[in-house]
């Protein structure tokens, strides 16, 4: 087996960051009390030490992340967005002119990539950022692409 590249590290710590996140909203989910005033106390079941405990599970969930991830980068405009936002934020207008969409349709699509944990959105400035796991998923990308194209060049003009 080969040591994974930069670009599988770097997608798989992005993705490691989304789903801690996510994990820690779970957590205090788990410990919020709802309907403290006097009605019947309900808590949201604790999920997460079951998950911790089981090997499959956990491998599940970090397989499902990592599906999500990258089946959102898998649509082409989904893609073309997360070429345009790379490292540095970009506001969200100019990101709409870069990929040829009316702005509200280019929001959408980084709140679903944001969702995934391939962008981050700054709702204050709006703007929009690339995270590790998105640049590590458009390296990726670009590698196999390129890896394609030059095995293509290298077969010649005949299929």
């Amino acid at each position: 087996m080969t040591m994974p590249g930069p670009e599988v590290e770097s997608l798989a710590e992005g993705l490691w960051r989304r789903l801690r996140d996510v994990l820690m909203a779970e957590r205090q989910l788990e410990r919020f009390v709802f309907a403290p005033e006097g009605g019947r106390e309900a808590r949201v079941p604790g999920r997460l030490p079951a998950l911790v405990d089981d090997h499959a599970a956990l491998t599940g969930v970090a397989r499902d992340v990592t599906l999500r991830a990258l089946a959102a980068a898998a649509d082409g405009v989904n893609y073309r967005v997360l070429a345009s936002i790379g490292g540095d934020a970009v506001g969200l207008d100019e990101l709409a002119r870069a990929v040829g969409l009316p702005a509200l349709a280019a929001s959408e699509r980084v709140n679903a990539l944001a969702q995934v944990g391939l962008a981050a959105r700054d709702l204050e400035r709006d703007a929009v950022a690339g995270t590790a796991a998105g640049r590590g998923v458009v390296a990726l990308v670009e590698a196999i692409s390129a890896g394609l194209a030059a095995r293509c060049r290298a077969a010649g003009p005949s299929p």
